[in-house]
């Protein structure tokens, strides 16, 4: 299973998950932790939908982050996506529930 985390620094959660400089995506069945980045980042309108969309597409099945908008929650759902709640600043290893 997938999990995608937002990132600004590659090493923490970060604040936001539709404008998120990358994703780091986490999968449970070879133990990988990549960090890739977030084409819709700086789109001006509809990042955290593109995000869900993005996301969908790689197979992820959960987001872990602090917040999610109304529009990129309800996309997620859409898309059979769960979202977990993780504090800003958490280690993405933490985050990806590694440690």
């Amino acid at each position: 299973m997938k999990t995608a985390i937002p990132t600004d620094d590659g090493k923490t959660v970060g604040k936001v998950f539709g404008r998120a400089k990358s994703f780091a995506i986490h999968d449970s069945e070879d133990g990988s932790l990549s960090v890739v980045p977030n084409q819709g980042a700086g789109a001006e309108h509809g990042a955290g939908t593109g995000a869900a969309s993005f996301l969908a597409e790689s197979g992820v099945r959960t987001v872990a982050a602090p917040e999610v908008g109304p529009k990129a929650a309800a996309a997620l759902a859409a898309a059979g996506i769960k979202i977990r709640t993780v504090p800003e600043g958490t280690d993405l290893s933490t985050a990806a529930g590694l440690s």
